[in-house]
């Protein structure tokens, strides 16, 4: 650690000792330092005029009420709120956006449907194309669209 970066550390506790008491290597870093002899010289400054002020500090008359009343008013915690659901609005538009990311990311997932619960034999080409292949071909989107209503 450096004189000055110690001087600067220390300076309170230095500013509120008399020249004469200082210790020695911060005499001797004083001499050879215009800085560090700046800093100290103005914390010894200001210790004495807070010193010299702090005496006859009196607050005047109504000073407590005017800092009171100058206060943003705030609702007290006991008083019924109307607006009890209007923090909850701000979530919205993150609940939609989880609920649409959901949807795409559920249409685009490569997941085949539900296999194996019943048989896709007797299923015509329309709901074979929705129910039972994993992969659309374009004879059997032809076919379901051909088909119609028709079993």
């Amino acid at each position: 650690m450096t004189r000055c970066s110690a001087i600067e550390r220390d300076r309170n506790e230095l500013a509120a000792v008399p020249p004469p008491e200082l210790p020695g290597w911060v005499r001797d870093h004083l001499t050879t330092c215009p800085a560090c002899q700046r800093r100290l010289a103005a914390a010894r400054l200001v210790r004495g005029m807070i010193a010299a002020r702090a005496g006859d500090m009196t607050p005047s008359e109504g000073f407590a009420e005017q800092v009171t009343h100058a206060l943003p008013r705030r609702p007290s915690p006991e008083a019924p709120n109307g607006d009890l659901w209007k923090p909850a609005w701000g979530l919205l538009p993150a609940f939609t956006a989880a609920v649409i990311t959901l949807f795409v990311l559920y249409q685009t997932s490569s997941v085949p449907g539900p296999t194996g619960f019943f048989s896709t034999e007797s299923l015509s080409a329309g709901e074979n194309l929705v129910l039972g292949s994993d992969a659309l071909e374009a004879d059997t989107v032809l076919a379901a669209v051909l088909e119609g209503n028709e079993r």
